[in-house]
């Protein structure tokens, strides 16, 4: 009996973990809410480099934009968006410059 508590209390762990996992590696991107704030920073949806944006580059403005840090100086926060986006431009040009290769590694 005890044995059997016990493999069900691992497959409800691995149950667990899988949709822990699983949940946070589909939170990334952009929320309504960031849209409408790059809209108001006169940076659309369907602009080239918004749609070139890796998950990982769309969690990062993500949480620039919602940074708690930032929450009450809007100068510092659309500087730190701005900032990325022309990090994330520049990546996206190099890499077009360099077909079949990645900015971050070369050959």
């Amino acid at each position: 009996m005890r044995k059997g508590l016990q493999h069900c209390g691992a497959i409800c762990a691995a149950v667990t973990v899988f949709f822990a996992v699983t949940g946070t590696a589909f939170a990334f991107g952009l929320s309504d809410e960031d849209y409408d704030y790059l809209k108001t920073q006169h940076v659309e949806r369907s602009d080239a480099p918004m749609l070139d944006l890796s998950p990982r580059e769309r969690a990062r403005v993500h949480s620039l934009i919602n940074d708690p840090q930032t929450a009450n100086d809007p100068t510092a926060r659309d500087k730190n968006v701005k900032d990325a986006l022309d990090l994330f431009l520049a990546h996206q040009l190099w890499e077009k410059a360099h077909p079949g290769e990645l900015w971050d590694a070369p050959r």
